[in-house]
């Protein structure tokens, strides 16, 4: 057989003699579109589940300022000066740790041969006169992570005088800046003070018969009258909106 006849035979073949495919153009670009809005959905389905996990995680993840502590007792008019001692220390632990990052390490400053309470904010109490509310509460605590050691004080002076308005001092050594708000709580003194390299924020807020202030500075080591302190850390423990927002801690008048 010629060439030109056995390609002539293969043509008709696949021309003429090849079974139907039972599809048409409309009917393959129907399913074309079906299997199209399948894989969207399903693909939307997978980015919907990534979602609600990545939002799950996030709700799950404990943030700073949320840590939940003991519930404290309530201020009563009767109490006496060992229980506000339990109470404020109750308040001021829970405030003071709810600002800390996770993992940071808290101690009680002490004085050499005083022996540290089993609760580092356990409070102090010097009368100050016959009530037991007139009395100076204080402690001050050392916190470590992993920029290093600084320290968080308290100090409440309660009694039945009153201690004037909160202002700013003229020519106070060491002080870099101050700055009183009059808040619905009373007034409210800011300062940030600098001294051989010790950075420290303070707060206080003063009220009728009340004077409370918290304070965080860039060093672990008890701060006392005339001795000098080194820094160990960049930056104090507690920024100044931190030290603010606890001088306004509920439950300390």
């Amino acid at each position: 057989m010629e060439d030109l006849d056995v390609r002539s035979a293969l043509t008709a073949y696949v021309t003429e003699g090849e079974p139907p495919i039972g599809l048409d153009g409309d009917t393959i670009l129907a399913k074309g579109r079906r299997s199209r809005r399948t894989r969207l959905l399903a693909a939307s389905a997978g980015v919907l589940v990534v979602l609600l996990a990545l939002g799950a995680a996030v709700i799950a993840l404990p943030r700073q300022g949320e840590i939940a502590g003991p519930a404290c007792p309530s201020a009563s008019a009767g109490e006496t000066r060992e229980q506000i001692v339990d109470r404020l220390s109750c308040v001021v632990g829970n405030a003071v740790r709810s600002m800390l990052p996770s993992g940071a390490k808290v101690e009680r400053l002490t004085i050499p041969g005083e022996t540290p309470p089993a609760d580092p904010f356990h409070l102090v109490a010097d009368a100050v006169g016959d009530a037991p509310r007139e009395a100076l509460f204080h402690m001050g605590v050392r916190v470590t992570d992993e920029r290093g050691s600084g320290s968080v004080y308290f100090t409440a002076l309660l009694g039945d005088g009153g201690f004037g308005m909160a202002r700013c001092g003229t020519a106070v050594p060491d002080q870099v800046s101050c700055e009183v708000e009059q808040l619905k709580e009373g007034g409210l003194r800011k300062v940030t003070e600098s001294a051989n390299g010790v950075l420290t924020y303070r707060a206080s807020l003063l009220v009728a018969g009340t004077n409370i202030e918290f304070s965080a500075n860039n060093s672990g080591v008890l701060v006392q009258r005339g001795v000098r302190v080194p820094v160990q850390r960049p930056e104090p423990a507690l920024n100044a909106a931190q030290v603010r927002g606890l001088a306004l801690t509920p439950g300390l008048g």
